[in-house]
């Protein structure tokens, strides 16, 4: 592949960045700052997905793909990244992989109120982020009828991971979180944002049909929740010299994550904990963490047999299945 996607990331931003100091010159720190965020590391699962599902429906082979559909994959690490620096605002998360988050580098612009301008500046910058995506997408350069399909999975990628977030706040909120609740928020906040609608984007790219791209829910929720359950247990136990962030800040927060609930259920006195090795010895003790352990190889073996109805070519089958233990064995 003589192009990636990170390539034509830092070529779009780069012109980005020159429409926008026309306009202003210190507009130039929220490109920085975006493109900062961008290559800052990351998966890169969603791009992944889609060039899987793309070649999966019949588009170029790996070593031959074109630029429309690498323009498209791109698209939705921008959108990752709108989602990410929101996110952080909402959480009020300091670091993002490895590095400040983007409303505290902002922050730094402000000479008063610094903390206030660092959040409003934040989340005009993931607003550029979305709307960029969308760009990206939109002039992608497909043929104009997989494009209108492959939008309606976009728009309703956007739609879904907006409502989960929703809901995410909602639960944290609440009184208590409940473990249906959790998996409600693991669904569309993480599954069909993370695997179902890239892998469904890249197939309508290809020109796939409507039975090839409705066999993907099947495996792509189970993997999905499984990828959020792995990233929650990340959260309360990693290391943040893998994981690129605090460790165990979900659980000083109470944030209503599935392995939060599952700890409560069994050990409710956790709620008043306060001391983080305490609260990670409930997670321990309640079995909570076992669970999530257990969930995550059942819903893992739930979608690795739901590959197998996926119509790809076998080698095109195992290399998703590889990336699926990648996804849900890993450290950081």
């Amino acid at each position: 592949m003589e192009r990636g996607t990170d390539e034509v990331l830092r070529g779009f931003l780069d012109e980005r960045r020159r429409e926008a100091t026309v306009i202003d010159p210190r507009l130039a720190v929220l490109v920085d700052e975006l493109e900062g965020t961008v290559g800052s590391g990351g998966k890169r699962l969603r791009p992944r997905l889609v060039l899987w599902g793309y070649r999966a429906g019949g588009g170029s082979p790996d070593d031959q793909v074109d630029e429309p559909i690498l323009r498209a994959a791109a698209s939705l690490e921008l959108l990752h990244t709108f989602a990410l620096i929101q996110d952080d605002v909402m959480d009020r998360s300091p670091t993002r992989r490895g590095r400040p988050a983007s409303h505290v580098t902002l922050a730094r612009q402000a000479s008063r109120d610094a903390r206030r301008f660092g959040e409003s500046a934040a989340i005009l910058l993931g607003d550029l982020a979305l709307i960029w995506a969308d760009r990206l997408m939109v002039e992608s350069g497909f043929p104009p009828e997989p494009l209108k399909h492959a939008l309606t999975i976009y728009n309703a990628l956007r739609t879904e991971v907006t409502l989960g977030q929703y809901l995410d706040v909602l639960a944290a909120h609440a009184e208590s979180p409940t473990e249906e609740d959790a998996l409600q928020v693991n669904r569309y906040k993480t599954a069909t944002y993370t695997v179902q609608r890239p892998i469904q984007l890249g197939l309508a790219l290809a020109g796939a049909g409507s039975d090839a791209i409705g066999t993907i829910p099947a495996y792509a929720v189970p993997a999905g929740v499984a990828f959020q359950l792995r990233d929650d247990l990340l959260g309360a136990m990693g290391d943040p010299a893998e994981t690129g962030k605090p460790s165990g800040e979900d659980l000083l927060a109470g944030k209503p994550t599935w392995l939060w609930a599952r700890t409560l259920r069994f050990s409710p006195e956790a709620a008043d904990l306060q001391d983080l090795d305490d609260l990670r010895g409930a997670v321990i003790d309640s079995g909570a963490a076992a669970d999530a352990e257990k969930k995550i190889a059942e819903l893992t073996q739930e979608a690795l047999h739901a590959l197998e109805r996926i119509p790809a070519p076998d080698g095109l089958r195992g290399e998703l299945a590889e990336l699926t233990r990648q996804m849900v064995w890993r450290t950081s």
